[in-house]
């Protein structure tokens, strides 16, 4: 049984994006519009063509949906989004609410993705995450992107989460470590030897332009996707990842 875990969020902006049509009213009155209908079955077709490339037996979509607790966490987490395509909250309602798509208040679709992808009860089999978003390669499986499959090793996902820890996400709205940036972050990573702890490396490059080691946490609760284990699935809220 192979399952595409499938980012509703990306499918839903991105296929709104492109069916959007301007209509000019004449005397510099100008609308935007867009046919709902062809998004949802622009959508449906998607899905399906991804199921028939991938060989998969289902699909599940993930969803977000208002607020999530990185929104609480830092005031100015995705303060910089545009405004989403015209008809995007009901294209998500209705993928809710007609084809099952999961949403966790609270959450993000990518973190429903992370918990789906680790969780080894909820869904059996093969799963793969299905997503362009660079942080799912967070997340240790399978995940279908630039149109290949790629296998992220438990050790690889770590370094991706804290590369994103040091350098921040400016799409998402978090700065990461002043002055840090994809190369230098790499080089201090890489000269951790092997099992030895990385909290401390961390700390110590906020530390050394003047931050705390509570910066550098919040950064890391920021840029780490929720695996099954950061969920409470009885109260159903995140658990904040801690350093050891």
């Amino acid at each position: 049984m192979r399952t595409l875990l499938i980012d509703g969020d990306i499918l839903v902006v991105s296929t709104g994006a492109v069916l959007e049509r301007e209509i000019d009213w004449g005397d510099d009155e100008w609308t935007l519009t867009c046919d709902v209908k062809e998004v949802k079955s622009t959508v449906l077709d998607t899905i399906k063509r991804l199921e028939r490339d991938l060989d998969a037996d289902q699909s599940v979509i993930t969803l977000s949906q208002g607020l999530t607790f990185r929104h609480h966490l830092y005031a100015g987490y995705k303060a910089g989004r545009g405004r989403k395509p015209v008809g995007t909250t009901e294209v998500k309602r209705w993928l809710i609410e007609e084809h099952g798509a999961k949403y966790k208040e609270g959450i993000e679709a990518d973190d429903v993705m992370g918990i789906l992808a680790t969780n080894p009860r909820l869904i059996k089999g093969e799963k793969i995450i299905v997503s362009q978003d660079k942080d799912m390669l967070t997340i240790p499986g399978k995940v279908y992107r630039n149109g290949e499959i790629i296998e992220v090793s438990e050790a690889e996902a770590l370094h991706n989460w804290l590369m994103q820890t040091l350098t921040g996400d400016v799409t998402d709205g978090y700065p990461g470590c002043p002055g840090m940036g994809p190369v230098k972050a790499k080089k201090l990573l890489d000269s951790l030897e092997e099992g030895e702890p990385f909290w401390p490396a961390i700390v110590g490059a906020y530390e050394k332009v003047g931050l705390t080691a509570d910066d550098a946490l919040m950064q890391a609760r920021l840029a780490r996707i929720l695996r099954n284990e950061d969920y409470d699935h009885a109260k159903k809220e995140p658990i904040l990842w801690k350093p050891n």
